[in-house]
């Protein structure tokens, strides 16, 4: 037999699973422990044990969900490419994600959109490490030769700045929704052109 730490995070797990199946199906403001319990074939009570609130499995499936985007950036970012290209595949790419995930998905958009209304910390932790990550590439092009190091650290602060917009999901959904990817395209390029080293 198992032992009850063994099967813990498992059950955790699972809570966080049935909760997404769940949410998507209903919405989040229409869910209740109870619903999510049910699914899981369990008791409230075994849910609490995990989670004292919706709240908190809300904000523990954030998690997840923000960790699926940050799984793919850095499988882009560690692509054997030269740097500029690593780089516009992310700005892109990470727009598509938000598309995909944020807005063609309203249930989804509505889980996120709660957990930004929150301030809850796993959004400032995730967008720190996604600067990080960012930032790590444009290092690679200044150490490659392809990007100029003079105020690589005030550029790097721009860059990650300017390509905010394409990645939240309420100004995706207010501002580029319906352009299928080609304002992230163009913001990609002028980024690009802006750390490229200037040939004489």
């Amino acid at each position: 037999m198992r032992s009850a730490a063994r099967t813990q995070p498992e059950t955790r797990d699972r809570i966080l699973q049935e909760a997404e199946r769940v949410f998507r199906a209903y919405g989040y403001a229409k869910t209740t422990v109870a619903e999510i319990a049910k699914a899981c074939g369990m008791s409230p009570a075994n849910v609490y044990r995990f989670f004292e609130s919706k709240a908190t499995i809300n904000e523990a499936l954030t998690e997840v969900m923000l960790k699926r985007q940050e799984d793919l950036a850095l499988g882009i970012a560690a692509e054997k490419r030269p740097a500029a290209q690593r780089l516009k595949k992310l700005i892109v790419e990470m727009h598509r994600f938000t598309c995909e995930q944020y807005l063609n998905e309203s249930r989804v958009h509505e889980i996120v959109l709660k957990a930004m209304d929150e301030q809850w910390s796993v959004i400032d932790a995730h967008i720190e490490r996604m600067r990080l990550l960012y930032r790590a590439v444009i290092d690679d092009g200044v150490r490659s030769g392809e990007f100029q190091g003079k105020n690589i650290e005030a550029r790097g602060t721009c860059v990650f700045n300017a390509i905010l917009p394409f990645c939240h999901p309420q100004l995706v959904a207010e501002k580029f929704a319906e352009d299928k990817g080609e304002q992230a395209e163009l913001m990609a390029d002028f980024l690009l052109e802006a750390l490229r080293v200037k040939k004489p």
